[in-house]
């Protein structure tokens, strides 16, 4: 594990895009290898922030970066690998947690998780809390 930056989120996010718009399952490969190669999910939410906002502002759509949405998938992400051990590619977190695969899941946790401040940083879900 070394320690990742924007370069390094750049090169894992080009590596994981299975389509030519960053869709849910391309954000979730780009998650998904952070956590392979940051030393914490902490850095892996940093890195991962740090890429999709410069890659939606480069872009001209900086609207669509949400900071909570980001820490959201990652934070489930960890947990399907902790309580899973025989989870091991994403592929088998699908089979195991098909959940993940529905975009809207963070919509159960939050009553407006599009909301300025949840784009702008973590927000705590206030319907449910996370596992």
């Amino acid at each position: 594990m070394t320690r990742l930056d924007l370069g390094d989120g750049l090169r894992l996010l080009s590596q994981v895009m299975t389509e030519e718009h960053f869709g849910h399952e391309s954000h979730l490969r780009f998650a998904w290898a952070l956590l392979d190669e940051a030393a914490s999910v902490e850095k892996a939410e940093h890195v991962a922030n740090l890429t999709i906002r410069h890659v939606t502002e480069i872009g001209g759509n900086p609207g669509k970066y949400n900071c909570t949405v980001t820490i959201f998938w990652i934070r489930l992400l960890a947990h399907v690998r902790e309580k899973n051990e025989g989870v091991s590619t994403l592929d088998e977190a699908f089979e195991s947690w098909p959940d993940l695969l529905d975009p809207h899941l963070p919509d159960l946790y939050w009553s407006d998780v599009n909301s300025v401040e949840a784009k702008r940083h973590w927000v705590e879900p206030d319907l449910v809390p996370m596992p």
